[in-house]
């Protein structure tokens, strides 16, 4: 059995930056990365945006370079299944019965793609979308298709929808909402997006869900709830991610939505750490627990959580932002992005450009600005405050370019 001071599970950017945080706070305690994955930690949001569009490259997507790793001894296994955790021992052990000793050990093991509740939804053309072989398996195979079905309006299906549009594919998307990002856009902003969507040659089908899918003479026959039927080629599900708890939840560590972590990014067993999409975590900007999904706060927690395994003891103060893009559409925000709270919109070019507030009795929770670029610092603070403002104050706050 092998024995490093600490052993980071998870592919990702928190256990990529984690390795930054122990390397600022201990030059020499050994390192080892354990990843289920073919790749070395790389940025995910480019899968469903700047690869597809032009904008990012694959050369592009590593979160560090080999020299990297090599400069800060750390030692990557690659195509590792951690399936058990002995936290007595310290002790894990992969698929192949390997087993790994550890001083501190992080957990950033991430999410899966849940699974359709359809009946044959476990037939090879139906695609789940999460990692890097998701994006090569679903660029290869949509080169030989015309016609996709996007199953899912949260933010990875609304994207890959934009994305197979743009690359010249026919693109049904259905979701079980009014319309897309239900849980996250005021109802005429969400509207707005999907009209949107339909003017670029989506087509939508809204409050719908898919609950039978059949193969035959090459085509996927998927049957809704309502009694109908979209024939395609392929269907592409983007439902969410179920955070991957199993090694947690073994271990007999406390797990709610995630892996439960204090501010300083531990575990219920204190020589456990976890961070990034998995983790449950204290926002002490909001005054509230969250369980976050999004690329700078993966990195953000994963370094945080690094540093404290290496003893810095600092708390996770970060209000992280977060990004998706529509075609030519866009937006950047933070803070609570809540549909069921007030929203107050302040638009230059209504449904174009503008910035919209979520509010809980006139305090800003959240900040979406749309299609409002270099104004993040801005929308922090405005989160930050945390008192109650005027509409004609909120209004008098947004930057000039907005």
């Amino acid at each position: 059995m092998s024995h490093h001071t600490y052993v980071l599970v998870g592919g990702g950017v928190a256990s990529a930056a984690a390795i930054e945080g122990i390397r600022a706070h201990d030059p020499n305690g050994t390192i080892l990365l354990l990843s289920r994955e073919n790749h070395a930690p790389y940025q995910r949001p480019p899968l469903t945006k700047g690869l597809w569009f032009g904008k990012t490259t694959l050369d592009e997507l590593p979160v560090h370079d080999a020299e990297f790793y090599r400069t800060n001894g750390v030692e990557l296994a690659l195509r590792r299944e951690v399936v058990e955790l002995d936290a007595a021992r310290h002790v894990l052990t992969d698929e192949r019965g390997i087993e790994y000793g550890y001083d501190k050990l992080l957990l950033a093991t991430g999410g899966r793609p849940r699974r359709l509740p359809a009946e044959g939804a476990e037939v090879e053309e139906v695609h789940y979308f999460r990692d890097l072989e998701d994006y090569l398996l679903l660029r290869q195979r949509s080169e030989r298709v015309e016609h996709t079905l996007v199953v899912g309006g949260g933010f990875i299906g609304t994207e890959l929808a934009a994305a197979l549009r743009h690359v010249g594919r026919e693109v049904t998307l259905l979701y079980a909402h009014e319309y897309p990002l239900a849980n996250v856009f005021p109802r005429d902003l969400g509207l707005s997006l999907a009209e949107f969507y339909r003017e670029r040659g989506i087509e939508t089908v809204s409050n719908e869900r898919v609950t039978g899918i059949e193969e035959g003479q090459g085509l996927v026959h998927a049957r809704t709830a309502s009694g109908g039927v979209v024939t395609t080629q392929l269907v592409v599900a983007g439902v969410g991610i179920a955070p991957q708890v199993d090694l947690a939840d073994v271990a007999g560590l406390e797990v709610d939505d995630g892996i439960v972590v204090d501010e300083f990014t531990r575990s219920s067993d204190p020589d456990i750490h976890a961070a990034g999409d998995v983790a449950e975590f204290p926002s002490l900007a909001l005054q509230r627990r969250l369980r976050v999904e999004h690329w700078e706060h993966a990195r953000d927690h994963g370094r945080c959580a690094g540093a404290n395994m290496a003893g810095a003891g600092e708390p996770y103060t970060a209000l992280p932002f977060f990004y998706g893009d529509f075609f030519e559409l866009g937006f950047e925000a933070v803070g609570e992005l809540d549909s069921s709270l007030e929203v107050e919109a302040v638009w230059r070019e209504p449904y174009r450009e503008g910035v919209l507030y979520y509010l809980r009795e006139d305090v800003v929770r959240g900040v979406l600005l749309w299609n409002v670029w270099n104004a993040v610092d801005w929308a922090r603070g405005m989160v930050r405050e945390a008192r109650p403002t005027t509409r004609a104050a909120r209004e008098a706050a947004v930057p000039a370019s907005a």
